[in-house]
């Protein structure tokens, strides 16, 4: 039970995910400013001081308001600094514009911004304040980045319209970027978020910002895959900002504790780094689509597509489906083959431990001078129309197995392929999912309620790989055949049609913007 009161806790809708906003000084021209020294601004306004101290990690604010009580100090990191700069007026007059967030205060971030007359400071001494803390603020990334920003007005119940306009924009507007603001339409409309990337003159874009969950993602990168010019156009980096029922891409690069901020998710647009992102195509005959998270047959299936009708709710609604799934002890017969890399924890668990003690990060790929644009791969196992050698039978789930082709036909609980560790904020179903070019697999056969109530204890840690239970492959490709009459397939939260779909992966192909330019895993694993 204590399971399931974590997993409600962490996925109740109504936690404030808005950073609140405060000008700590309004521009008045009766303002006095000096500097004490070369690093330090002091502010005196309407009876209170503000003190803007350069400090080697970042910006001293210290505000006293008459009394001892009344005095606040922060420490703002480099990282948590907008903006710093000073404009002049037409009469002739100095204007400092200093904005950063805040986390002085538990919850989000608060946008706090000062804007004073400094026309009593040297200018070549505010000039040279300004310009240290703006170098230091931003080092090798470029400022004022230009982003179109695709939001689903219909996402997170309703409310990322309004997330954007009082939290998000307000950030970006500090930060001084430049904004362009599609909203999305369905899917047969030119604003739905495929056909906007589809068309869209990406030189006039640094980033894609997506503010919903991961629907919107999933439609931008098939979006920029359909181009003729495919292999570019997904290197244009996509920063998403959590703000739909499912933000699992966030959870990803800004880890469980950060991701009901959407102030950190702008932070993250406005300076984070490009991570490459695989992409996996899905095939069904010649359908082909594109799929960056997961893709699932089973109970999480069903936990996904089979909830829509309660998306008000927000992602309560996915436990609530995993509850009803193991209550009722729903299998799903299927037929899955897979092309085999490795598939003993033990070996995998050591391999994902050294790799991150390792300090060295794979570098960023570049373009050769002068390549053509060019498409999307073509396909290195063809698609469902096409034979594919089915290996090694099995009646049953096994493993370890030598590496190659191997079949099951049996009955599961579930069968989860996907391609980073978090598939929500409360589930790391695929801790041992890194960069190394393979799709990750996990299936879990038919168990009883309470091993399945004991397999969600610690999913928020991958304690699941623990299970007997709990297969666990890494693999070039797969092919799955759902056998039961009806039931749902789900690409990156999406459903697809009831029948067999294949899939294979496509390395480093699109870019996300990250801070931390990694997944935010486990450090270490223990099995």
């Amino acid at each position: 039970m204590d399971a399931i009161r974590t997993c409600l806790s962490s996925c109740w809708p109504f936690t404030s995910r808005a950073a609140r906003y405060e000008r700590m000084s309004s521009l008045e021209l009766n303002d006095t400013a000096h500097m004490s020294d070369d690093q330090e601004l002091i502010i005196t306004q309407d009876g209170k001081q503000i003190t803007l101290t350069l400090v080697d990690a970042g910006v001293r604010v210290v505000v006293h308001a008459g009394s001892a009580r009344s005095t606040s100090s922060e420490d703002v990191p480099f990282l948590h600094v907008l903006f710093a700069g000073v404009s002049f007026t037409p009469t002739g007059r100095s204007i400092l514009d200093f904005s950063y967030l805040s986390s002085s205060t538990k919850g989000p971030f608060l946008l706090r911004q000062i804007s004073t007359d400094v026309s009593s400071v040297p200018g070549s001494a505010i000039l040279k304040w300004v310009s240290e803390i703006q170098r230091q603020a931003y080092r090798d990334i470029s400022p004022r980045r230009r982003f179109l920003a695709v939001i689903n007005p219909h996402g997170g119940q309703g409310l990322a319209k309004k997330l954007w306009e009082e939290t998000i924009e307000p950030i970006f507007n500090a930060a001084g970027c430049i904004l362009t603001v599609r909203y999305t339409g369905p899917a047969s409309s030119p604003d739905n978020a495929t056909n906007i990337a589809r068309t869209l003159d990406l030189t006039a874009y640094d980033a894609l910002v997506s503010v919903s969950g991961d629907g919107i993602v999933n439609e931008l990168i098939n979006g920029l895959a359909n181009r003729p010019d495919a292999a570019t156009a997904l290197r244009t980096p996509i920063a998403p900002i959590p703000a739909g029922s499912g933000n699992a891409l966030c959870v990803n690069i800004m880890g469980p504790g950060k991701v009901l901020d959407v102030a950190y998710g702008a932070l993250n647009a406005i300076k984070g780094r490009p991570l490459p992102l695989d992409v996996c195509s899905v095939t069904q005959g010649d359908t082909r689509i594109y799929s960056f998270l997961s893709q699932a047959v089973g109970i999480m299936a069903d936990l996904d597509m089979g909830t829509e009708w309660m998306r008000w709710v927000g992602g309560i609604r996915f436990v609530l489906g995993y509850l009803y799934g193991i209550i009722t002890k729903k299998t799903y017969e299927v037929e899955i083959t897979l092309k085999v890399v490795e598939s003993d924890k033990r070996v995998m668990v050591d391999d994902y431990n050294m790799d991150q003690q390792s300090s060295v990060r794979s570098p960023e790929p570049k373009d050769a001078p002068g390549s053509p644009s060019m498409p999307m791969p073509p396909l290195a196992f063809g698609t469902t129309d096409a034979p594919m050698p089915l290996g090694t039978i099995h009646d049953k789930l096994e493993a370890p197995l030598a590496p190659g082709w191997h079949t099951f036909r049996t009955r599961v609980q579930s069968a989860v392929a996907g391609k980073m560790p978090w598939l929500a904020r409360d589930s790391m179903i695929f801790p041992l999912a890194k960069n190394d070019g393979l799709i990750d697999v996990v299936m879990a056969p038919p168990m009883s309620v309470m091993e399945s109530f004991k397999s969600m204890e610690g999913q928020e840690e991958g304690r699941f790989i623990r299970l007997p239970v709990s297969y666990y492959y890494k693999v070039e490709a797969y092919r799955c055949t759902p056998l039961e009459r009806t039931g749902y397939i789900s690409v990156d939260g999406e459903s697809i049609p009831h029948r067999t779909f294949q899939v294979e992966n496509h390395a480093r192909l699109a870019r996300i913007l990250s801070l931390e330019t990694r997944w935010k895993g486990l450090d270490h694993i223990s099995l």
